[in-house]
């Protein structure tokens, strides 16, 4: 019999995503058990068995201490190692570029500092630039910024409110992909298209944007970008500049996989599951 699906979800985790993994396990004979971040109580001991699997849709942060708190090196993951398990994703672009991955060039700033500022746009080429704040979702926190007037008033707010804003070179020109990593290999992407009257993007609901990528540059950079934030399964986000250049922007962890499947018929869900279930009989066989 299969091992289990622990899956540790939240108010926040949109129905379509558990119930696409709960299909994918009733297909596969997979009992799957959702873990409620709410109830889960921390003083009680949570062992799961040997090659038992484990993920994690919900973003929250309790949601990732009950994962760490029911992770096991025999437990199946899409964690390339227990250490990965405490990575800082914001560090990601830092291990980007560190590792030769292409990505738009970048400036975290530290401090309020005109002069840091200014040095800055001319490193990042001069204005319009990208100003974007970590930890939102669908474009929220990217801004664009075309004047050193709207720049300086928006970074004062941003200090203000303690965080530590990004500036990007802005990639004018480019189709924004979203590639679906699972494991080794690329099994969805589809095209993001401009929002009316917005520099940003988002998915399409035009089946013919989506497909099962052969390997190519694109698909070969999104399986690097999940190696390298030390994950085997990752909702990576590239823009293919009109020369032909690509830019690496994020590989997001855990990723809203429902829309490849959906929209496009592809069947994320039951590549991960299957993914999941090869690397529980290997975990046994170590056993």
């Amino acid at each position: 019999m299969p091992p289990p699906l622990y899956c540790v979800t939240d108010a926040t985790v949109p129905a379509t995503t558990t119930e696409l993994l709960a299909a994918a396990c009733a297909a596969q004979g997979v009992a799957y058990v959702p873990v409620d971040v709410g109830r889960f109580d921390p003083c009680e001991e949570a062992w799961l068995q040997p090659g038992d699997l484990l993920f994690r849709p919900a973003v929250s942060y309790a949601a990732v201490r009950v994962e760490q708190a029911l992770f096991a090196d025999s437990v199946a993951t899409f964690y390339a190692s227990g250490e990965a398990l405490c990575f800082d994703g914001a560090a990601a672009p830092l291990l980007f570029a560190r590792r030769g991955l292409p990505i738009p060039r970048t400036v975290t700033l530290l401090r309020n500092d005109r002069a840091q500022q200014r040095r800055a746009v001319e490193l990042l080429g001069g204005l319009p630039l990208v100003v974007k704040v970590p930890g939102g979702e669908g474009g929220v926190g990217v801004m664009l910024v075309e004047s050193w007037a709207s720049l300086v008033s928006l970074l004062d707010h941003l200090f203000a409110g303690g965080r530590a804003p990004q500036l990007m070179t802005y990639v004018a020109d480019a189709v924004h992909w979203r590639v679906v990593v699972v494991g080794s290999r690329a099994v969805a992407a589809y095209r993001n298209h401009p929002y009316p009257d917005d520099f940003r993007s988002g998915p399409s609901n035009d089946p013919a944007d989506y497909e099962v990528p052969s390997a190519s540059p694109l698909t070969e950079l999104a399986v690097a970008a999940t190696r390298a934030i030390r994950r085997e399964l990752a909702g990576v986000d590239i823009l293919a500049h009109a020369s032909g250049r690509l830019y690496l922007l994020e590989a997001n962890f855990p990723c809203y996989f429902p829309q490849a499947q959906v929209v496009g018929g592809i069947d994320v869900a039951g590549a991960m599951l299957e993914h999941l279930l090869a690397k529980s009989r290997r975990l046994l066989e170590i056993e």
